[in-house]
């Protein structure tokens, strides 16, 4: 053994192997702590079968949201421009509760019972909301839907970073 000697090649190839090696087994530790890191999952106001909102790795994520409802979880008479505004302050005071505010809002879905006669009015509300959020420009979708129950108008749901 001690005669034999090694071509440049020989040894460049087995440094890159070892290279390799330890690169493999640094990446994966590393995709190990960084998965040990990751934050739990709070919920807030649960029920049998959701929550109103679960927090995860700074998000926030809320359930529709609609207006007042009643003890027969009916909501309470309004038109569309009332229905938008109680819904967007139960998204406020939800989003105050999680630590964030409107100006955090990431992506809104907004369901509306009759898109034809509410769409300008509740995005009337909408546009209002904003316009303290400064350059706020949530990503949206807006789609016409039966609701769960005939009183309601608008459902909306967000997410928002923390």
């Amino acid at each position: 053994l001690a005669n034999q000697t090694s071509s440049p090649m020989t040894t460049n190839s087995f440094n890159l192997a070892a290279l390799a090696f330890v690169s493999g087994v640094s990446g994966i530790l590393l995709g190990l702590a960084v998965r040990r890191k990751a934050k739990e999952i709070k919920y807030f106001n649960t029920s049998l079968r959701a929550s109103a909102m679960v927090i995860h790795n700074d998000t926030v994520y809320l359930s529709g949201q609609v207006g007042k409802i009643n003890q027969e979880s009916q909501a309470l008479d309004g038109d569309i421009q009332q229905q938008t505004r109680e819904t967007l302050d139960k998204i406020d005071k939800l989003l105050a509760e999680a630590g964030t505010d409107k100006t955090k809002i990431l992506s809104t879905q907004i369901w509306l019972k009759d898109i034809k006669n509410d769409f300008a009015p509740m995005n009337e509300i909408w546009n209002n909301y904003l316009l303290s959020c400064g350059d706020t420009k949530t990503v949206r979708a807006c789609v016409e839907s039966a609701m769960a129950r005939p009183s309601i108008l608008v459902e909306i749901q967000v997410v928002a970073a923390l």
